[in-house]
């Protein structure tokens, strides 16, 4: 590894580091650890990990998408309310058919910006009223639920911590690795650098911008569905869509994601969410209103946005 790429990997090296500290000092506030804690660690960022890389991607583009946790709570109450009393093999079909729905939501939501040129932020925020107004009307209240051999699919028996894992880290394979030297990959970077200068290089704005936004509701419909593979449930409340929302975010920037677009990968969101469920918990450990997370979360955030512009206005000074 060259110095070149040393500094471009300096964010995620930084990132593991912190997660390991945190890692470590949650470790030895518990009585002992094995796989069944390891399960819990997992289970714990696992769908806002998913929704972490579905943001981290199309902030990458240029954009953001403020209805991600409400796109994430639609497809917790599809899969609930369907998948409730059905078959193995038609709670898979059914996983499917809701992983498309959100990759299309995400796509049609992507089409609306490029089509109407408003900002993505005004869009993105009247969508997910939309979607979780729909959300409430396929389950009113709490409840539904979902075959237990799928639910032991996603989220494993206990002790064992394998199935989630393989939930968390096959999308990078499938998905990230792929996508990232693609053609396509390719002109996200592009237009989330200079979208002007992408669409002289030959890059179709508007149609990557419709596959990002797919792409990040597919990784979104990934959350929801994981979600009630771990709840046997769901919730069509608005403050977790809200939470999951700023969550996602926060988790895309303490990854190392660039809010200026352009810049970051998948790896580090995914790092970032174990930081952000280690301090709740930590704080707990002390005997701490987890609340109390949210302040911590939020001046971390802050910092990082802080340091990030700092490191750039350096960089284009050079």
């Amino acid at each position: 590894m060259n110095l070149v790429q040393l500094r471009r990997q300096s964010w995620n090296f930084g990132i593991i580091v912190l997660a390991i500290i945190l890692g470590f000092w949650r470790i030895s506030q518990l009585p002992q650890f094995g796989a069944y804690e390891a399960r819990t660690f997992i289970l714990g960022i696992l769908p806002i990990a998913l929704l972490s890389m579905g943001q981290a991607l199309i902030i990458i583009g240029g954009g953001i998408n403020l209805a991600i946790g409400a796109e994430a709570v639609l497809i917790n109450c599809l899969s609930a309310n369907f998948m409730e009393g059905k078959d193995f093999k038609t709670s898979v079909l059914l996983t499917f058919v809701f992983l498309a729905v959100g990759a299309g939501i995400g796509g049609i939501t992507g089409w609306i910006i490029s089509k109407s040129g408003i900002a993505d932020i005004v869009v993105t925020l009247a969508t997910s009223f939309l979607l979780v107004g729909v959300a409430m009307f396929i389950m009113p209240e709490p409840g539904g639920g979902i075959n237990q051999s799928l639910a032991d699919l996603i989220a494993g028996k206990d002790p064992n911590f394998i199935p989630p894992l393989v939930w968390l880290i096959l999308p990078v394979f499938l998905i990230w690795v792929p996508l990232y030297r693609s053609r396509l990959g390719i002109a996200i970077y592009a237009i989330g650098s200079n979208k002007d200068a992408a669409f002289l290089s030959g890059v179709n704005v508007n149609l990557t911008r419709v596959k990002l936004y797919a792409i990040g509701g597919l990784f979104a419909a990934l959350s929801g569905i994981v979600t009630t593979g771990v709840t046997l449930s769901s919730s069509p409340f608005a403050n977790i869509s809200n939470t999951a929302t700023l969550n996602s975010v926060a988790g895309a920037v303490l990854g190392g994601v660039s809010l200026a677009g352009g810049v970051g990968g998948l790896v580090g969101p995914i790092l970032a969410s174990l930081v952000l469920f280690f301090i709740p918990t930590i704080l707990l450990g002390f005997g701490i209103d987890p609340s109390y997370s949210q302040i911590v979360t939020g001046a971390l955030t802050i910092f990082v946005v802080l340091l990030g512009g700092i490191l750039r206005r350096r960089t284009g000074k050079k």
